[in-house]
């Protein structure tokens, strides 16, 4: 009865080992790389990129994000005395301001195939990539009297493009120790097709109208990326 017992005591131990064993091999064939790096946009210049990879043994999925919003404006105030109905003199300025905004926005989704080379794995990706872009510019006036606003005015221009979807190509190179390096590039043609709007106000809520959609040419959006990671 002992020997029976022992033996099953054995048996029950030899499979839970063999099943951990199973299990930590095949947990270690997946793995999660997050990125950081920078971007190069032709158009937008240099900005934050941020990425995450999923591995199933040699094939990876993965994920980038970069983008840029530039917005600048700039505001000029000036006065005079005014007479009022009594002729007496009233103090009026004005602000105005001229402001111009751009914004670029890029995801990135692909896939990959990585080889053993020296110590470490290379890796080639392929995959599309969806961004938007948008542009609006505005001028707009207040007018101050010693007992308040008295009115404000302006107008604007904006354009929005749909999401466009670009091929990307990448390579990585990842370390043993977990380490890794990725280059990406994103390809762009140089135009958009845009859809246009102008808006106004004078002391009420702005009114756009749709001015319809037209080509933006010579923004080439085409991006180089540079990221580094760790693998777990």
């Amino acid at each position: 009865m002992k020997k029976v017992l022992l033996t099953s005591v054995l048996s029950s131990v030899l499979a839970v080992s063999a099943m951990a064993v199973s299990h930590t091999a095949s947990a270690s064939d997946f793995t999660i790389n997050p990125m950081i790096g920078a971007s190069k946009n032709k158009a937008m210049g240099t900005n934050v990129a941020a990425g995450l990879e999923a591995g199933y043994k040699d094939f990876i999925l993965g994920y980038t994000y970069t983008g840029e919003t530039d917005n600048r404006s700039n505001t000029e105030s000036f006065g005079f005395d005014d007479n009022d109905e009594n002729e007496k003199p009233v103090w009026r300025s004005f602000d105005a301001s001229v402001h111009t905004s751009e914004k670029y926005k890029a995801h990135t989704l692909y896939v990959g195939y990585q080889f053993a080379v020296g110590a470490g794995h290379l890796a080639v990706k392929a995959g599309a990539d969806f961004s938007k872009y948008s542009a609006s510019t505005g001028f707009g006036i207040t007018e101050y009297s010693q007992g308040g606003t008295l009115n404000k005015a302006g107008i604007g221009l904006e354009a929005q493009s749909n999401t466009e979807v670009r091929p990307m190509v990448g390579v990585g190179y990842y370390l043993d120790n977990g380490l890794n390096f990725n280059v990406h590039y994103t390809f762009q043609n140089g135009s958009r097709d845009m859809k246009y709007s102008a808006s106004g106000y004078n002391n009420s809520k702005p009114k756009s109208i749709s001015l319809g959609r037209n080509d933006l040419e010579n923004k080439d959006f085409g991006t180089w990326m540079f990221t580094v990671g760790y693998r777990f």
